[in-house]
C-alpha cells in the first residue's frame, strides 16, 4: 500500500463522521507541533494536511481516506499553546470519546524526544497505554538529530516504557516502515 491515493474527507469537532462511515481509523496524536500533519504529508507524498510553524493550529479531527480503505485521523495537539485552557478541555473530551469507538483500530502516538517529556506527556502516554487500543509509537524529528541525540532519544523512549517504536527521519525507508505498520491496522 503506497498511501498516494488519499483524500481529505472532513473535519469534525466530534465523532459523528466516524460513526457514520465506520471505516477503520488510525488516530494520530501527540503534543502540539510534534509533526502530525507533516508526517501525514510525508506518508502520502502530498500536501494534504496543513502544517504550521505555530503550535495549536489543528482544532478538529481531520479525516484523510487512504486507498479508500481506512482513515488517518489528524487530531489537535495537546500541551501548552496559545490556545490552551478551553482547547485542553475540548481535547480531553474528544480523546476520551474517540478511544471508545469500535472503528478506531490503533493510535499512532508521535513523540519528539529532543527534550525530556514533562509530567503531562507521561500522564498522556500512560492514559493511552490503558485504553486497550494498539499503540504505535513514532519518534519524530529524528532527521534533526545527530547520532548522539538519536541514541539519547532511543534510550529515553525505552525508559518511558516503549518497548517498540518507529523512528521518523522522513526518509523513504523509515516512511515505508511506518506505512506498513499503519496499513496492518487499517486493513483490519
Amino acid at each position: 500500500m503506497n498511501f498516494r491515493t488519499v483524500k481529505f474527507v472532513t473535519s469534525s469537532a466530534d465523532l459523528s463522521y466516524a460513526r457514520k462511515d465506520n471505516k477503520p481509523a488510525i488516530l494520530m496524536v501527540g503534543r502540539s507541533n510534534v509533526g502530525k500533519s507533516s508526517l501525514i504529508n510525508a506518508l502520502t507524498n502530498q500536501r494534504v494536511a496543513f502544517s504550521s510553524k505555530k503550535a495549536g493550529k489543528t482544532k478538529l479531527l481531520n479525516y484523510f481516506l487512504i486507498e479508500d480503505k481506512f482513515f488517518l485521523v489528524d487530531s489537535p495537539g495537546y500541551g501548552s499553546t496559545s490556545f490552551a485552557t478551553m482547547s485542553t478541555i475540548q481535547f480531553s473530551s474528544m480523546m476520551e470519546a474517540y478511544v471508545k469507538e469500535s472503528s478506531l483500530k490503533a493510535i499512532a502516538l508521535l513523540v519528539d524526544l529532543r527534550r525530556a517529556p514533562g509530567e503531562d506527556d507521561k500522564a498522556f502516554y500512560h492514559y493511552l497505554q490503558k485504553t486497550g487500543k494498539p499503540l504505535i509509537v513514532i519518534l519524530t524529528k529524528m532527521d534533526t538529530m545527530n547520532q548522539s541525540e538519536k541514541d539519547k532519544a532511543r534510550k529515553m523512549a525505552k525508559e518511558l516504557g516503549f518497548e517498540q517504536f518507529l523512528e521518523s527521519d522522513l526518509t523513504p525507508k523509515t516512511l515505508d516502515k511506518i506505512r506498513n505498520v499503519i496499513a496492518s491496522y487499517g486493513n483490519k
